[in-house]
């Protein structure tokens, strides 16, 4: 069927090519031709340089405009909010150790002494405080590696974790406390509102992996998005050590960075895409998680249907399971940990743009072609419809007058036809006087033919005559002993004899056969006496009047 339709689509083009149009059709049909090739081009060209698509190159421009603004923001705000976690922990070290000193206590008499841990939180309380109001964060924190309760199943860690209520911007100056962990004597003495989930004490694995946290001079650690137990939230956090005079790690502070405060204080500042998200990702044993300035969406590293990242094209496809955003992703390093900075739109917002690239698209196409239809009209009506009518008036006349059309190639041609045909005329002349000639030529030369035909035959009958006579000359005994012991030669024999008769010498028959010219004679004696002959002269004779009636039998049968 493929081929047949080749066939049948070559078939139609040829006749196209072959079928005469007129010459309005044709000027329009090359114009129209002309036009799409052009169009052709330019979409090629349009396509090359992005601009059919401006999902794919003007998006593109803008999402990673974005993505570098936005990964900007967030390494200076995280690098900010570790500098203040920096000189949190210094200040906690120092009042640590001022209050061991004045008490007269090692960090070891902490375990088991719920009166030294109380008394050290009521002394920190306010150096917590003051460093969660001055730092951007949604919360603040310090874990000692010391316990009231070493006998816990559970291990858990003395500290006290400040957080606040609610959010309405990323200003944290003045909010109320939601969250608190701590013993129960400091938050009644700062008038604390207990949780639901509220617990002396908190649990964490940090001391189990410090020494590899804060490798090769880490500062800070920035965490993956992790749930707040006996809370609804998630939350990345930035901490640092805290160090004992000896330098030897016995706690970890930091600030809490929740999804609400990271939507108020990430939230994009450039609306010409409308809706866009940003997100900050970080990959823990092949699970994505992360947090994003859009409440719509939530992962975290507990996610049953953890977020897949994908690459299409230039962009990023982010499938949440419910939702798909298309967007960008870059690689920042924060802290000692690699994460992904990402700006996104979702999959109906791309769909949009794709669709109005189209519309305009189509629309300037639809433009070019009205305009390059309407010029073919105009050009057609304003050049070719005035030569057709010039060319009704000649054909009408029968003749390539001299009236002029007033157009000058017109004109032109018309005189160049005539001219042609006055040549024409001439030559029609020439020609007919040359064809008179050759007749006459020919005439001659038929009879001459025919007389050398008459001559051809006499001279035929002659020779055969002379045949005759030459073969009555030959004695017919010895010719017949010839022929019967032609039949006796030896193979070299037969061979020599063969090669006197295409006309061969002594000397090279010699050379052909490979002997010497005595041992050639000796061969001749021996043809000679077995064919009954005296001389290669009768030999020769013999030899053509045998090859004459072998012809003559051939053609008698």
């Amino acid at each position: 069927m493929k081929l047949l339709r080749y066939f049948e689509f070559k078939n139609l083009i040829n006749h196209i090519k072959t079928e005469k149009h007129s010459m309005r059709r044709r000027f329009v049909l090359y114009i129209i031709t002309v036009i799409t090739v052009f169009l052709a081009l330019l979409l090629l060209l349009l396509n090359l340089f992005g601009v059919l698509n401006p999902t794919d190159r003007e998006l593109s421009d803008i999402l990673d405009t974005q993505l570098a603004t936005y990964s900007e923001k967030i390494e200076n705000d995280i690098d900010k909010t570790a500098a203040y976690a920096i000189s949190f922990s210094e200040q906690l070290e120092a009042d640590i150790q001022k209050y061991m000193l004045q008490n007269n206590l090692t960090f070891e008499d902490l375990k088991d002494n719920p009166d030294a841990i109380d008394k050290l939180q009521g002394e920190l309380y306010n150096t917590v405080y003051l460093n969660m109001q001055m730092a951007p964060s949604s919360g603040a924190f310090y874990i000692l590696n010391t316990t009231v309760n070493s006998k816990s199943e559970t291990p858990l860690c003395s500290g006290i974790y400040l957080k606040y209520v609610n959010l309405y911007s990323e200003n944290t100056a003045n909010k109320q406390f939601t969250l608190y962990r701590g013993t129960l004597a400091t938050g009644k003495n700062n008038d604390l509102l207990f949780h639901s989930g509220w617990q002396i004490e908190c649990k964490t694995d940090f001391f189990e992996n410090s020494d590899s946290f804060f490798a090769n001079n880490t500062r800070y650690v920035l965490s993956s998005v992790k749930e707040i137990p006996e809370t609804w939230e998630s939350a990345r956090y930035v901490f640092v050590p805290i160090h004992d005079v000896k330098k030897n790690i016995i706690g970890v502070c930091g600030f809490e960075i929740n999804n609400l405060y990271f939507q108020l204080a990430q939230k994009p500042t450039d609306d010409s895409l409308g809706h866009v998200v940003y997100g900050l990702l970080n990959t823990e044993k092949g699970e994505i998680s992360g947090q994003f300035t859009s409440s719509s969406y939530y992962v975290s590293e507990y996610e049953d249907a953890p977020l897949k990242v994908s690459e299409k094209n230039d962009f990023s496809l982010f499938d949440f399971g419910a939702d798909t955003c298309i967007g960008k992703t870059k690689k920042i390093r924060l802290g000692n940990n690699v994460f992904d900075a990402s700006v996104m739109i979702t999959q109906a917002q791309y769909n949009k743009y794709i669709q109005e690239g189209r519309r305009n698209i189509a629309l300037i196409l639809l433009v070019i072609t009205v305009s390059a239809i309407a010029a073919c009209m105009f050009l057609s009506k304003k050049y070719v419809s005035p030569i057709l009518r010039k060319i009704e008036q000649i054909k009408t006349s029968q003749n390539f007058g001299d009236d002029q059309t007033k157009i000058k190639e017109i004109d032109d041609l018309f005189a160049f036809l005539r001219e042609k045909d006055n040549q024409y005329e001439a030559q029609l002349e020439v020609l007919e006087e040359s064809k008179h000639v050759a007749e006459e030529e020919a005439t001659k030369a038929k009879a001459a033919y025919e007389r050398a035909l008459k001559e051809y035959e006499l001279v035929k009958c002659e020779i055969e005559q002379l045949s005759e006579k030459r073969e009555n000359n030959i004695v017919l005994e010895e010719y017949e002993y010839f022929l019967c012991n032609l039949s006796t030669l030896t193979a070299s024999e037969y061979r020599i004899y063969e090669l006197y008769l295409q006309g061969k010498n002594g000397k090279q028959i010699a050379e052909i056969v490979g002997i010497k010219e005595n041992t050639l004679k000796f061969h001749n004696k021996n043809i000679y006496s077995k064919l009954g002959i005296s001389s290669r002269k009768q030999l020769l004779k013999f030899a053509a009047l045998k090859q004459q009636q072998d012809r003559k039998g051939e053609i008698n049968q």
